[in-house]
C-alpha cells in the first residue's frame, strides 16, 4: 500500500459523508423536476462537475465516471432543452409570419374583391346611366317628332279650314250673284205692285166722286 492510499481512502469516505445531503437533496426534490428542468440541469452540471474533479483527484473511476456521466447528461439535456427553445421560436416565428402572410393574402383578396365590386358597381352606374341618357335622348326626340307632327297636322288644320273658309265664301259670293237678278226682278215686280195699287186706289177715289155726283 502506498503512502497516498490511506489518506486518499479517508478523503473518498469524508467526500461520500459530505455528499449525503446532495445525495438526499437528489432522492426527494432534483429527482421529482423535469429532466429538462434549469434548475434541476444547473445542479446535475456542478455536482457532475464536482464528482468528476474529486474523483479525478482522489483516483475514484467510479465516481469521476459518474460525476462525467452526470455532467454530460445534463449538458446533453440542458442542449436538447436549448434546442427546444430553439425549434419553438422558430415555429412561433414561422406561424407568426405564416399568419403574417396569410393576413396579407387576405387583405389583398379582400381589396381585390373590394376594387371588383367597385368596378362592378361603377360599370352598373355607368350602365344605368347611359341607360338613362338614352332614355331621356329618346323622349326628348319622341316629344321633338310629336311637336313636329302636331305643328303639321295644325298646319293642315289650318290649311283645311282656310279651304273651307275660301269655299264657303265662294259659295255665298255665288249664292249673292244668283240672287241678285231674283232681287232685281222681284223689287220690279213690288213697282209694279205698288203702282197698281195706287191706280187702283186712284180708280176708287175716281168712282167714289162719281157715284156722288150722280
Amino acid at each position: 500500500m502506498s503512502a497516498l492510499t490511506l489518506p486518499r481512502r479517508i478523503l473518498r469516505l469524508q467526500y461520500t459523508l459530505v455528499r449525503l445531503p446532495w445525495e438526499v437533496l437528489e432522492a426527494k426534490v432534483i429527482s421529482q423536476m423535469d429532466s429538462e428542468n434549469p434548475a434541476r440541469v444547473g445542479y446535475e452540471r456542478v455536482a457532475g462537475t464536482v464528482d468528476g474533479v474529486v474523483g479525478a483527484v482522489l483516483g475514484d473511476a467510479d465516481l469521476s465516471k459518474r460525476g462525467e456521466a452526470m455532467r454530460s447528461a445534463a449538458y446533453d439535456r440542458a442542449r436538447a432543452s436549448a434546442l427546444d427553445v430553439e425549434a419553438e421560436r422558430i415555429r412561433a416565428e414561422a406561424k407568426a409570419q405564416k399568419e403574417q402572410t396569410e393576413a396579407a393574402a387576405k387583405a389583398r383578396v379582400e381589396q381585390a374583391r373590394e376594387e371588383a365590386d367597385d368596378k362592378i358597381a361603377k360599370a352598373a352606374d355607368d350602365e344605368i346611366s347611359d341607360k338613362i341618357e338614352a332614355g331621356r335622348k329618346a323622349t326628348a326626340k319622341l316629344e321633338a317628332d310629336r311637336e313636329r307632327a302636331d305643328n303639321i297636322a295644325q298646319a293642315r288644320i289650318d290649311a283645311a279650314e282656310a279651304e273651307r273658309e275660301a269655299k264657303l265664301d265662294e259659295v255665298e259670293r255665288e249664292k249673292q250673284e244668283a240672287e241678285e237678278p231674283q232681287k232685281k226682278v222681284m223689287k220690279k215686280a213690288a213697282a209694279k205692285a205698288e203702282a197698281a195699287d195706287d191706280k187702283r186706289e186712284d180708280a176708287e177715289r175716281l168712282s167714289d166722286v162719281v157715284e156722288a155726283k150722280e
